[in-house]
């Protein structure tokens, strides 16, 4: 199935003028108009019927966005840990969306009660990027949104039973984000120590903010925060790398191991430039093991799959998600760092099917193919670019 969210409405032929408005001048200057005082458009959900065609089931499903928020992006995840993939909508400048999917093709708008459509202090951000995974690991996902300039990159701690936390400021990522217009967000594994990291691509959306004396500039520079394994992070950005200091427009990011040497790559899409291929150098000094799940009564991507790994006492779970970061989609495959563990002693796979499997004793450092109802295909150690 297919989730759009929408924004606005467009005319190019009847473009709004610069600086005619209130929506229209950012501080003093005149800028393009919006998102405020423009027609926002509803969000859609397409039902895939099997023959190669698809029908509209927005309305009957509950996520038709009758608000006509302005989304941006977009996540699939099972937040709850019911076997159903819920739905997460990161909206600018109007309060977010969290769906709890019910079953039967219904899904129920828990926004406000679960803690997500506003920030900690009920006021409304201005979601750009997406990103989902369990940092603390409870074994729940928790939400790492991108926002606006002087707003700050926002992190819901996932307490269980649909009910979140904000706790932006409170793991250490809340003021360090303040001065940045945020997009593509990454929660993965940077340094394979078994612990999720939070990466974000940032650049503003005037480049008349180049004429101001002071305050944030149109090509900005990108963020990375370690995980301290005690629900905060460090700002590692100025020890990260020459690369990520590099001022650009940024919008997107991908995440996964582009040259199969064990550890998490970035692709950065910016505006008016050329992409950046963040290559990893060093994540790869801790063990690791990446795998790709095969459906065959499930999805062939296995979207919606649950992987649960155990090595020693380093739990891990993720699933093989679709979605998230900004107008991205990361590697399929699921990574898990393992530290210093030369194994994974359990691996527990919840196919979308409903089928489980559960791997024992999957050595360090190799890629693995699992295909449902076979398990193992192709242990490698290695694997060749393609």
């Amino acid at each position: 199935d297919l989730m759009v969210t929408r924004y606005v409405e467009f005319d190019l032929k009847n473009l709004p003028q610069f600086g005619v408005g209130a929506t229209c001048h950012y501080r003093g200057i005149p800028v393009q108009c919006g998102p405020r005082g423009m027609k926002g458009l509803s969000d859609s959900l397409y039902h895939n019927n099997g023959d190669g065609t698809f029908s509209d089931v927005s309305k009957a499903a509950g996520v038709d966005d009758p608000a006509r928020y302005y989304g941006l992006g977009v996540v699939w995840s099972d937040f709850n840990d019911d076997g159903r993939l819920d739905l997460f909508v990161a909206d600018d400048s109007t309060p977010n969306y969290l769906y709890r999917n019910d079953g039967g093709g219904h899904f129920t708008d828990v926004s406000f009660t679960s803690g997500t459509g506003v920030s900690g202090d009920g006021g409304e951000m201005s979601g750009m990027g997406v990103a989902v995974c369990d940092y603390n690991h409870s074994g729940r996902f928790s939400i790492h949104i991108t926002n606006f300039e002087d707003q700050n990159n926002s992190l819901y701690r996932n307490d269980g039973n649909m009910s979140f936390t904000d706790v932006s400021f409170a793991s250490g990522i809340g003021k360090a984000t303040v001065p940045y217009l945020g997009w593509g967000a990454g929660c993965v594994d940077l340094d394979n120590d078994g612990w999720a990291d939070l990466f974000a691509v940032n650049g503003h959306v005037y480049p008349q903010v180049d004429n101001l004396p002071v305050g944030a500039k149109y090509r900005e520079r990108k963020l990375v925060f370690l995980n301290q394994h005690d629900g905060t992070f460090r700002d590692v950005s100025g020890a990260a790398g020459a690369a990520l200091a590099i001022p650009q427009a940024s919008r997107g990011a991908a995440f996964g191991d582009l040259d199969n040497d064990g550890d998490i790559d970035v692709v950065v899409e910016n505006l008016d430039d050329t992409p950046m291929i963040l290559r990893n150098d060093g994540g790869n000094q801790k063990h690791w093991i990446t795998v790709e799940l095969v459906g065959s009564k499930s999805n062939r991507l296995a979207i919606g799959a649950k992987v649960k790994a155990i090595a020693g006492s380093l739990v891990q779970v993720d699933e093989v998600r679709s979605g998230g970061s900004y107008l991205s989609q990361n590697d399929l495959r699921i990574h898990f760092g393992l530290g210093n563990a030369n194994k994974v002693d359990r691996l527990e796979i919840r196919w979308p099917s409903g089928r489980t499997e559960v791997l024992s004793d999957l050595a360090a450092n190799h890629f693995y193919v699992v295909k449902e109802s076979e398990g193992v295909v192709a242990p490698e150690k290695s694997r060749p670019l393609r």
